[in-house]
């Protein structure tokens, strides 16, 4: 009997998703998560414990706007089904997993003010922190999937 393994991770993109065409024209993208360990040592210290590499793929409309929103080193907090992955490398026949996305999200960035469409230090930079394809406060209103 087949499970259904759903995983959610936190880490940044290794890379720009690379968006492709099945022959039947679905859109799909593709992109690596890092999600980097990190532990208290015996003395109470943060320490890195490692780092986990995710292949993720998305797929139709999910994947074009992964594809035209998201960039190398942006930090995502991913959603999905757990895939097994057979490949042969060198003549080596192994085994990795894939993550199909069922969801993805941007961490929200804290601003120091009440008012988050005030001006001043603290407010939101529309120009800069607009996903891409967005201008102005249109950001504000459009979420980024």
């Amino acid at each position: 009997m087949a499970t259904d393994t759903r995983l959610t991770a936190t880490g940044n993109l290794t890379s720009d998703p690379v968006l492709r065409f099945t022959g039947t024209g679905s859109p799909v993208a593709s992109f690596t998560v890092a999600c980097n360990d990190r532990r208290k040592n015996s003395s109470g210290q943060w320490e890195d414990a490692g780092t986990l590499w995710l292949r993720c793929t998305a797929w139709d409309r999910f994947a074009e706007a992964t594809a035209g929103q998201l960039t190398k080193g942006d930090s995502v907090t991913i959603t999905g089904h757990l895939r097994p992955d057979d490949y042969e490398r060198d003549g080596v026949r192994h085994t990795g997993f894939q993550v199909q996305l069922t969801g993805i999200s941007r961490p929200i960035r804290p601003t120091s003010g009440h008012n988050a469409a005030s001006s001043g230090p603290g407010a939101p930079n529309w120009a800069t922190d607009a996903p891409r394809g967005t201008t102005g406060r249109q950001a504000a209103t459009q979420p980024p999937f």
